[in-house]
């Protein structure tokens, strides 16, 4: 009797486990879904199975490529399907990982023209850590500071200053913004002469329609950037732009986004 009763309870406490588990994959599965319909690509990848959603998601950046600056991205969790794939994933982008099936994983990520995609890449392309170099220019203010996640930004379709190539637009204006981080890299070179393309890269804001030159950073070879930008003061932000200081400043072509825009904490 004593063996039945012990059966039973074990029994429960089994079945128990399993409506849990199954709970937290559904849980999973309508979080991650949910995020893959927000990118509005829901349609044109193949969802992951429900048990293949991550219950906590993962940040990861992509890994550089084998001579080439981006990775292709694939609208279903196999490789080499011969099927149109989606718009490629750059070195050192930052990526959401949703889902995980056949050493696959389903991502939420931005290609180089800066809008939100979902699709699947292989796991092993993907790193802990960014990948290219990572600069810091200024000195972080002596003040709490909070970041804004909650701006989108686009490649401008004019030129400025002296450049021929385009700037970053800020989807709305960053009132007593204190710094950013800014993403550079080249990719398409253009011409032969990679020596006529490297170099320093000046780095410029613009303000209540003027633009002021606030630091620089070193770019001496092909691959991904980071740069932290700390402000000399607060500026209300509205657009960031890059100036090479090279022979042939203008015949490559770059991506560029800045993010993670800080201003002064409120007080509680």
């Amino acid at each position: 009797m004593k063996r039945t009763v012990s059966l039973l309870i074990s029994l429960l406490i089994l079945a128990a486990c399993f409506r849990l588990s199954a709970a937290a994959d559904g849980d999973a599965a309508s979080k991650g879904l949910a995020a893959i319909r927000a990118t509005g690509w829901a349609d044109t990848i193949v969802l992951p199975k429900e048990e293949s959603y991550l219950s906590e998601w993962k940040t990861l950046y992509a890994r550089k490529a084998f001579k080439a600056p981006c990775l292709p991205v694939e609208r279903i969790s196999q490789l080499h399907t011969g099927r149109q794939t989606m718009p490629y994933l750059y070195e050192g982008v930052e990526v959401t990982v949703v889902a995980e099936e056949n050493d696959m994983s389903c991502i939420l990520y931005r290609s180089n023209d800066n809008e939100l995609y979902a699709g699947w890449i292989q796991s092993i392309r993907l790193l802990e850590d960014f990948p290219g170099r990572e600069y810091t220019v200024g000195t972080q203010p002596d003040c709490d500071v909070t970041f804004r996640d909650d701006l989108t930004v686009r490649l401008s379709k004019q030129t400025w200053l002296t450049s021929q190539q385009n700037y970053t637009l800020l989807s709305e204006t960053v009132p007593g913004c204190l710094g950013f981080t800014l993403e550079y890299q080249i990719i398409a070179e253009n011409t032969p002469n990679w020596d006529s393309i490297f170099g320093p890269r000046k780095i410029y804001v613009r303000s209540g329609g003027d633009w002021t030159e606030v630091g620089e950073f070193p770019y001496p070879e092909q691959g991904a950037a980071k740069v932290q930008i700390w402000l000399k003061e607060p500026m209300d932000i509205e657009a960031v732009g890059t100036i090479a200081q090279c022979t042939q400043p203008n015949v490559f072509y770059f991506r560029q986004t800045a993010t993670n825009f800080a201003v002064a904490a409120e007080e509680s």
